[in-house]
């Protein structure tokens, strides 16, 4: 089924890293705004920061959804190594949860 065009769809606006910024217009055109930290607990293991943010995703997506788009800013270069993996490991988090939706 596809929207009217004078329907707003749902699109998700991310800054990716340890303390990710976000934007969701929903289906109302009302725009929300805020943070999240994906910082890992002291007993976390490696993949639990990555596990928590496709479960935040999910939820976004259930309670504001469906996400029919996703922005994210494509960072080409960190500072340091570990801003580094930790955005490559949400990229790819991110894009594969897009992937399994057929999220743009």
């Amino acid at each position: 089924m596809t929207q009217p065009e004078n329907t707003p769809r749902c699109v998700l606006a991310l800054d990716l890293g340890t303390t990710t910024g976000w934007a969701i217009r929903g289906h109302d055109g009302l725009i929300t705004t805020g943070t999240t930290s994906f910082r890992p607990g002291r007993y976390d293991g490696g993949g639990m920061r990555y596990l928590r943010f496709t479960s935040w995703l999910t939820e976004l997506d259930r309670l504001s959804g469906p996400i029919s788009a996703i922005w994210f800013e494509e960072v080409r270069r960190h500072a340091g190594t570990d801003a580094a993996h930790v955005y490559g490991g949400l990229m790819a988090s991110l894009t594969s949860w897009g992937e399994l939706r057929g999220i743009p």
